[in-house]
């Protein structure tokens, strides 16, 4: 693995056949994969034994999947080198996602792994896929659903930090631009807004040469944060621009 490479594991809400499911996966992979020394996807899956109605388990079984998971990670990543990148939750199941180059005896060490674990029923398999479309295609979430988990990581950390979110503070939003015309044009848009412009200079990036970074008092509120920050994404995707995060000092 490349030596930059830092594990980001976080969690987002979706439908996986009509059914209500929470994906988990490392984010960071997105980086570096796909990874061509482990073109083999091994799945495993775990059936719940007492689900709740939405398909979701129960806090006792909840606890038992985390010790399922900690298991089979042991056996896969020990005896296989895989790597482990997702894990999912929906309609009475529990999915595990691994990549390995090697799958000799991979079913073995599947079941040395749940042998502690002799009251749940599952199943396994592998399949060949070298541009890891499961992992992009699959796990991965589309571009609204990532923006928001960005946001709540920020968030996290400033209410760690004590940060009371009902209050307003200047936040700022950092956008790149290919040109000065699209600069120019989406600033046209959004003053109107009534953000302001705290830093307007130029950009190390040759693809994004221009950058700005614009202004506003909000809340620090999930809503808020997701609200203003899908509609600044997505008027940067009007005018051919990449909208680059927020920052805001933290408010006590």
């Amino acid at each position: 693995m490349h030596k930059d490479y830092r594990p980001d594991w976080d969690i987002y809400t979706c439908h996986i056949e009509e059914s209500p499911a929470v994906i988990g996966l490392d984010l960071d992979l997105r980086r570096f994969a796909p990874l061509k020394e482990k073109p083999n996807a091994i799945y495993i899956t775990v059936y719940l034994n007492n689900p709740r109605e939405d398909g979701f388990p129960q806090n006792d079984e909840f606890a038992i999947m985390g010790e399922i998971e900690d298991a089979l990670v042991e056996q896969l990543t020990t005896k296989l080198d895989a790597h482990f990148v997702g894990r999912t939750f929906s309609n009475g199941v529990r999915d595990f996602y691994f990549y390995t180059g090697n799958t000799l005896l991979h079913d073995k060490f599947i079941a040395d792994a749940m042998i502690s674990f002799p009251d749940y029923r599952y199943d396994y398999g592998v399949k060949e896929d070298n541009n890891w479309e499961l992992y992009f295609d699959f796990l991965f979430p589309d571009v609204y659903e990532f923006q928001r988990i960005q946001n709540r990581k920020v968030l996290r950390m400033l209410r760690q930090h004590g940060d009371m979110s009902d209050r307003e503070r200047p936040i700022e939003h950092w956008i790149h631009f290919r040109t000065q015309e699209d600069k120019t044009a989406y600033w046209e848009h959004i003053r109107e807004n009534g953000f302001v412009i705290a830093h307007d200079m130029a950009n190390d990036n040759p693809e994004f040469p221009f950058k700005l970074c614009i202004s506003r008092s909000d809340k620090a509120s999930e809503a808020t944060i997701d609200s203003v920050v899908m509609s600044l994404w997505e008027l940067a995707q009007q005018v051919n621009a990449e909208y680059d995060g927020w920052e805001t000092s933290i408010v006590k």
